[in-house]
C-alpha cells in the first residue's frame, strides 16, 4: 500500500499523525476537566432540591378598541366640539380617543375634507367650525 510513496512524503505523514495524537490528548485532558466542573454542579444541584424556574413573558401590549363602521366620525365632532376654538391635534385626538395616528391622519384627509363643520387651522390640527 505505501510502497510508492516517497519517503519524505511518509515523514510528512508520521509527523502529523504524532501531532494528532498530541492534540488528541490535549482535547481529552480538556474533557475530563469539564466533567470534573459539571459534577461539581450537579451534586451541589441534587442537594438543594429543584431550582423553580420563572419563565418571563413580553408584557401584552396595549390594545385599542376599535370603532365601528361611522362611530369614527361621530367621536372626532364631540372631541373637537368640546376642545372649542383651540381645536386638537392628531396626536391628542388620538390619546383621547384610543385610535391610531395612522387612522385619523387617513380619516381627516379622506373623509374629514367632506365634512364642512370640521376646518384646519395648523399642521395636523384642527377645530370646529359653527
Amino acid at each position: 500500500m505505501f510502497g510508492n510513496i516517497p519517503s519524505s512524503a511518509l515523514r510528512k505523514l508520521v509527523a502529523l499523525s504524532e501531532r494528532k495524537e498530541a492534540l488528541m490528548a490535549r482535547v481529552q485532558e480538556i474533557d475530563r476537566k469539564m466533567l470534573r466542573i459539571q459534577r461539581q454542579f450537579e451534586s451541589t444541584a441534587r442537594s438543594a432540591g429543584r431550582a423553580q424556574v420563572t419563565v418571563m413573558r413580553p408584557a401584552p401590549k396595549a390594545h385599542r378598541k376599535q370603532v365601528g363602521r361611522g362611530e369614527l366620525k361621530g367621536k372626532i365632532i364631540s372631541a373637537l366640539r368640546a376642545a372649542g376654538k383651540a381645536g386638537l391635534t392628531i396626536g391628542d385626538l388620538s390619546k383621547k380617543l384610543r385610535v391610531k395616528r395612522a387612522n385619523l391622519y387617513v380619516w381627516f384627509n379622506g373623509t374629514g375634507r367632506n365634512v364642512r363643520e370640521i376646518k384646519k387651522i395648523g399642521p395636523a390640527t384642527y377645530r370646529l367650525v359653527r
